[in-house]
């Protein structure tokens, strides 16, 4: 069918009547179930059919659900809820503090102006905050995760699955988490937290200054412009939370296997101005009355085991060394070699 609607009076009694031009064409849709919200003044529920849908909420707080099939979803002003269902979705959460969610299928979703929350679901989806304070997951499959404005809270997987994501946060001050899989996390603008999680994943800050952590695997770190701070720890285990926090169980070097970290890769480390932040509970030996004790560092230029220092820069290869209590070498930052570092290049917390 072909869709008579390019433009869309709406009444709205005694205020000025509004026009909604919906940003589509609508040759496009011509095998398409057209369903509209043209009841203004009440919350809708509108439910799409089996078939390729267009479905438009315009006003109010409106939960929508496409069901069957591709289907294309407005959800216009008003905090809507919209479940895409089945197939490859395109959704736009457009005005509002929308909850938008894609599940099956590789989706299209935009959370448009508002504070959204969107789960892409399961397949490869492209799901984007853009303009608010957004909380944005990809879920299951390899997504593409973008926050746009504003200050984000990002993940490449949820709960469950596990994907190869790409994760920006673009704008603003974001957390920026992979979780699972071998992924891309950057911070993009602003003073940000970027996290990679489990898996050998690119880890890279952007502008601003930024806290780094690669996480498990053997990461990649670019802290990019700005003073930086690249985290480094022992962990057992992560525990996922949805509102935005994660939080992470320590091994004690008792148990902590080396070949179970990784090496990870700072490609810019400056001296001076970024920092090597290291987890008091994984670097217990380092510590003396709650601090990090500068005796324990030292550089050499080919790497032996050291009385006196638990904490080695090679700056012959340009690797760092953790000496744990017992006599264990662990190799756990590769840096290029020869740099200036100094015990006021690290920190404790």
């Amino acid at each position: 069918m072909s869709i008579p609607i390019p433009e869309i009076p709406q009444d709205f009694g005694d205020q000025e009547p509004t026009i909604l031009r919906p940003p589509i064409d609508p040759s496009e849709f011509s095998d398409a179930e057209v369903i509209i919200d043209l009841i203004n003044n009440a919350n809708e529920s509108l439910f799409g059919t089996d078939d390729r849908n267009l479905i438009l909420g315009l006003d109010r707080d409106d939960r929508i659900e496409g069901r069957g099939d591709q289907d294309t979803i407005f959800s216009g002003k008003g905090d809507d809820t919209v479940f895409g269902n089945d197939d490859d979705d395109w959704i736009s959460g457009d005005l509002g503090n929308d909850s938008l969610l894609g599940n099956q299928g590789s989706d299209t979703i935009r959370g448009g102006l508002g504070n959204d929350s969107i789960r892409g679901g399961k397949g490869n989806d492209l799901v984007r905050g853009e303009e608010g304070d957004d909380l944005v997951l990809g879920e299951r499959g390899s997504d593409n995760v973008r926050g746009g404005t504003g200050n984000d809270t990002l993940y490449g997987d949820g709960e469950e699955g596990e994907g190869n994501d790409l994760v920006d946060g673009e704008e603003g001050n974001d957390l920026v988490l992979g979780n699972r899989g071998n992924d891309t996390v950057r911070g993009g603008s602003g003073d940000d937290t970027v996290r990679g999680g489990k898996g050998d994943d690119l880890v890279e800050g952007g502008s601003g200054d930024d806290l780094l952590v690669g996480g498990k695997g053997s990461d990649t770190l670019t802290g990019g412009e700005g003073a930086d701070i690249f985290h480094f720890e022992f962990f057992e285990d992560e525990t996922f939370t949805p509102d935005g926090t994660q939080e992470f169980g320590f091994d004690t070097l008792n148990s902590f296997v080396p070949a179970d970290a990784g090496v990870d890769t700072l490609t810019d480390f400056t001296p001076g101005e970024d920092k090597i932040q290291l987890d008091a509970n994984s670097f217990d030996q380092l510590i003396v009355d709650g601090n990090f004790d500068p005796n324990e560092f030292t550089t050499l230029a080919e790497f032996a085991q050291n009385p006196d220092a638990n904490l080695v820069y090679d700056s012959d290869q340009g690797l760092m060394y953790y000496i744990d209590e017992n006599g264990n070498a662990i190799e756990f930052i590769q840096l290029d070699s020869n740099l200036n570092i100094g015990p006021d290049d690290f920190e404790t917390i």
